[in-house]
């Protein structure tokens, strides 16, 4: 069995090392033949580029040639468009001795022809090329309707006639000559290369085949008017009519015009490319892979899979499952299986600690609980006995005072009640803790009042249920005392206790009282006696505002304070 395990370790080493030994063998194949295959491709696509700028010599040549006319045209149509009929012998003399333009003429900035070498004048605005020209306001060519024949297609070049910054007019060219006539020859109709020229916008200038077909040739994927942007590119694509081409982009003027070489992809010297790639690297690319599995596999066997129960086996631990803590690995090399060791021997550690910890967690709960609970039975006692000396003296400000002091000491035995009622809290709800002293406060005063509340839970820590309960026992004697002294049907005293927003809380009292009955309570309330002192001490440790109020027939004591006060 040892041995049957070892053999297998050794053969995945050994894989895994003749996969990185054979890699940079790999790699050199794949970048010599990268860099051959390459530099063919860019050789084949720099002659098809430059074979495609050739085929559009011509084309070239005629529109620079156009170009200078317009601007010369342009420049001195200012001066022309004010004398009409010098402007209508300077066209027709234009015409005459360049017979290669079949139209010259001057526009006006609203279309209105002012002169032309056929002696029309005719309204333009509407047609094809001032639309163009006006929207640009630079030399645009275009192709639509000959002036002189609507049922004839032509080229023409529109320049604007600029007076300073404005531009007052323009001067149009109209070219007959066929652009595509050298594209017409047997050689490229034999070879099915197709050539077309497209200006600045996508518009579609000249073509070796019919117009209305010219669209067919240009790419698909590309929209006409980003097709100037690939200029001296060269890229196969698939054409409008949906065949496979070879396409090549050269401008012919720079930034306006520019000729697009279709090529079919059976006859360009890339089209063989992908099959020579594959062949070529078939052989680098397979002993690479093939290593590189051989690794993959046994990186899997030997490292992965015990990687992987051991993090599965890490994270059932860490989500509380310890039933079946242990890790158990299936034939794992030497590191991983002291791995396992260790991570089982820190299992069994932490599971002890785990253990004596919510031992000693019990214990403290318990001691806590009887904590509160001896405290208050303590609290409790004294309680009693401050209500068995009241009763045994005669003086009345003796009793007050014992009165007073038993119900402050009822109020702290409140919390300890709350606290030993949730020993797993350090809480107080604020809800039972004011419900426990109105109910003590009712059995004290009898019928004196009626008591009525609105209570909010919220929970408190320990130091704010202290204060905010003996700032309550103080603030509710008071309103039961003034509130006894209203006639009968009258006499109620409500306490309401609820949150204002995230951290601040707001406690309202509220007694009846008597129109008229003077300001008792009031002046009670801010005077220097105990009761008085002891509610200012508690507002200030609550770190609370303080608030009073009084009408004919009510007394308000409210206070609002954070929960978050030091």
């Amino acid at each position: 069995m040892f041995e049957r395990y070892l053999s297998r370790g050794l053969f995945f080493r050994l894989a895994i090392l003749m996969s990185f030994a054979l890699l940079p063998l790999g790699l050199i194949a794949l970048y010599q033949t990268y860099t051959v295959v390459d530099e063919a491709a860019r050789l084949s696509r720099v002659a098809i580029l430059a074979r495609t700028e050739r085929a559009a010599i011509g084309e070239r040549e005629l529109l620079q040639r156009s170009q200078g006319a317009a601007n010369t045209l342009a420049s001195i149509g200012w001066t022309l468009m004010r004398e009409r009929g010098a402007c209508a012998d300077v066209m027709r003399g234009f015409v005459s001795d360049h017979p290669e333009y079949s139209f010259a003429g001057l526009t006006d900035a609203d279309g209105n022809l002012i002169c032309a070498s056929d002696n029309t004048g005719k309204d333009v605005s509407e047609e094809a090329f001032f639309i163009k020209a006006s929207n640009k306001g630079a030399p645009v060519f275009s192709v639509d309707r000959s002036l002189e024949d609507r049922e004839r297609l032509q080229l023409s070049l529109t320049y604007p006639i600029r007076d300073g910054d404005a531009v007052v007019g323009f001067a149009t060219l109209g070219i007959p000559k066929s652009l595509t006539s050298v594209f017409f020859t047997e050689k490229w109709q034999l070879e099915g290369i197709k050539f077309a020229t497209i200006d600045a916008d996508g518009d579609i200038l000249s073509s070796s085949d019919v117009f209305p077909q010219a669209g067919l040739l240009l790419p698909a994927s590309i929209e006409r008017d980003q097709l100037l942007g690939y200029s001296g590119q060269t890229f196969f694509a698939q054409s409008t009519a949906g065949n496979d081409r070879f396409f090549a982009i050269s401008e012919v003027i720079p930034g306006q015009v520019a000729v697009v070489g279709s090529w079919p992809a059976d006859i360009s010297d890339l089209a063989s490319g992908p099959g020579r790639w594959l062949l070529t690297l078939a052989f680098p690319v397979l002993m690479w892979v093939a290593g590189i599995g051989v690794a993959v596999f046994g990186l899997h066997q030997l490292v992965i899979r015990h990687l992987s129960d051991l993090r599965t086996a890490m994270r059932r631990y860490a989500l509380g499952e310890r039933e079946h803590a242990q890790l158990q690995l299936i034939n794992p090399p030497r590191e991983f299986s002291e791995a396992q060791q260790s991570f089982n021997r820190m299992v069994m550690i932490l599971s002890n600690a785990e253990s004596r910890r919510e031992i000693d967690l019990q214990e403290k709960t318990v001691l806590l609980r009887e904590v509160h609970h001896r405290v208050k039975n303590n609290l409790q006692l004294i309680a009693s006995i401050m209500n068995m000396q009241a009763r045994g003296t005669k003086s009345e400000e003796v009793r007050g005072v014992l009165s007073q002091l038993q119900r402050r000491v009822r109020g702290l035995a409140a919390i300890h009640r709350s606290l030993n009622t949730n020993p797993d809290s350090t809480a107080v709800d604020s809800r039972e803790l004011i419900e426990t002293l109105v109910g003590e406060a009712r059995l004290q005063s009898g019928a004196a009042a009626e008591i009525r509340t609105e209570v909010q839970p919220v929970p408190l820590d320990q130091d704010t249920a202290v204060n905010l309960s003996m700032l309550l026992a103080e603030a509710l004697s008071n309103a039961i005392k003034f509130a006894s002294h209203c006639p009968e049907g009258q006499r109620t005293v409500d306490v309401q206790f609820f949150l204002l927003d995230d951290d601040r809380c707001h406690l309202v009292i509220r007694n009846s009282r008597t129109a008229g009955a003077g300001d008792d309570a009031a002046d009670t309330a801010g005077s220097a006696g105990l009761g008085a002192r002891l509610m200012k001490a508690f507002a200030s440790q609550l770190g609370g505002e303080q608030n009073i109020r009084t009408t004919e027939t009510t007394f308000t004591y409210d206070i609002v304070f954070s929960l978050d006060t030091p």
